[in-house]
């Protein structure tokens, strides 16, 4: 947006008040007893690691010191948390006291299958952003809301910019130009970096695409409602652009997402579509440094949540009830939100907690747009696997048939919708 040198002013309760669902997931895992390390030890497992690990565990001092608790964290990347708790629940085994779960759709699928403890009484409402029906079965709520991640777009080093004599693109041929440019600078491998999890954030790049349609916002829930079709034009017009960058060559060659940070952080691939956790990766040398731009021609943009969920076969729910709370409280979040890369769904963490301009700088672009879930992560399975083992194939062979690839996303689309995520 080039907002960074200017005043900005905002409403984050508004901003905040429009969020949506989801998350991002990284590495690691817990002992096969899902304890963690030492049996008096509260175990929680979620999707940090690195800088981002080191940001949640300064989280983790704070509640310890307000509750007496001792807590011992372990990450997980995405899959093994949506896959492997499930295993975990139908065998009566709790993965950890303390989960943090990326996707609505398995907290209500574990929720109405009796796997999850209530959370209702650890969070009010009222003082929070997300919509408690997102995580809601029967009257009862399953998981409580911490880390709220928007996903705005391309990310950029102002120092690369001002070196090359660049400027954010105001139209999608200007988006071109820009790519073009970049593409023949010394030292660049291509434009666009390529992260990859599971297939996650090639979605997340992908669904910008799908916001850039005409009524784009409108068309992504209509997809998660199971009222639109995958074969929808302007999703197959999505598709193809999308195809088009691959078949040029702008998009770099699909790294782990987190491996991505170094080559973007040495200008090898200067621009990466990813989320507001980007600033507290340890790869990013100056958050300082850093600003962000929107898809051209896009008046929407996906948010995210990360909940917390107590699982009904933990033998200390009580204490991780206590926990959680202690977590989701204004204090709790605004220990990371002073550290950046975070954006609080507890409305009473403070504006002045976001010491980064680029932090303040997304809220105020959060409160200019639409902002809609995350597509595959409010579906859940069995699309999200789907789209992103579809959307792995087109990087593979850019050649791919869009138009088969978004009949069959079709077919899984509305058997998802159709059983509220298919789990």
């Amino acid at each position: 947006m080039g907002t960074r040198n200017r005043p900005v002013d905002w409403d984050r309760r508004t901003v905040l008040r429009g969020l949506g669902v989801g998350a991002v997931g990284l590495a690691g895992c817990l002992g096969e007893d899902g304890e963690g390390e030492g049996e008096s030890s509260l175990s929680v497992t979620g999707v940090w690691t690195g800088g981002e690990e080191e940001d949640f565990m300064a989280v983790v001092d704070h509640v310890e010191n307000e509750t007496d608790l001792e807590i011992q964290y372990e990450p997980r990347d995405t899959e093994a948390i949506l896959t492997g708790t499930l295993m975990d629940y139908e065998s009566g085994v709790a993965t950890a006291d303390v989960v943090v779960m990326p996707s609505p759709a398995r907290i209500r699928s574990d929720g109405d299958a009796g796997h999850l403890a209530p959370l209702g009484d650890s969070w009010d409402p009222d003082r929070f952003a997300p919509d408690p029906e997102q995580v809601m079965v029967d009257d009862e709520v399953y998981a409580a809301p911490f880390k709220m991640d928007l996903k705005p777009g391309f990310w950029y080093r102002q120092s690369f910019f001002d070196e090359h004599d660049l400027s954010e693109p105001r139209g999608y041929d200007e988006f071109l130009d820009l790519l073009d440019r970049i593409d023949g600078i010394d030292g660049v491998d291509a434009p666009l970096a390529s992260g990859n999890g599971d297939g996650w954030p090639l979605s997340d790049v992908t669904e910008a695409f799908l916001l850039q349609q005409d009524d784009g916002a409108q068309l992504q829930r209509d997809l998660i409602a199971g009222e639109a079709a995958f074969t929808d034009d302007r999703v197959v017009s999505a598709l193809e652009r999308v195809q088009e960058l691959l078949q040029q060559g702008y998009f770099s060659d699909v790294r782990d997402f987190g491996v991505q940070y170094e080559y973007f952080w040495d200008n090898q691939l200067p621009l990466y579509f990813m989320g507001s956790w980007t600033p507290g990766f340890e790869a990013i040398g100056d958050p300082a440094d850093l600003d962000v731009f929107m898809l051209p021609e896009t008046d929407a943009m996906v948010a995210s949540v990360n909940w917390f969920t107590v699982p009904e076969y933990s033998d200390r729910r009580d204490e991780a009830r206590t926990a959680v709370e202690g977590f989701v409280s204004a204090d709790g979040q605004q220990v990371w939100a002073e550290r950046g890369g975070f954006i609080a769904s507890n409305l009473d963490v403070p504006d002045d907690a976001y010491e980064l301009d680029v932090m303040r700088d997304l809220s105020a672009m959060a409160d200019e747009v639409e902002l809609v879930p995350d597509l595959d992560d409010a579906l859940g399975d069995p699309f999200q696997s789907e789209f992103w083992s579809q959307l792995t194939g087109l990087w593979a062979d850019p050649d791919s048939d869009v138009e088969s690839m978004s009949e069959r996303l079709d077919d899984v689309l509305q058997e998802t919708a159709g059983n509220d995520g298919g789990e």
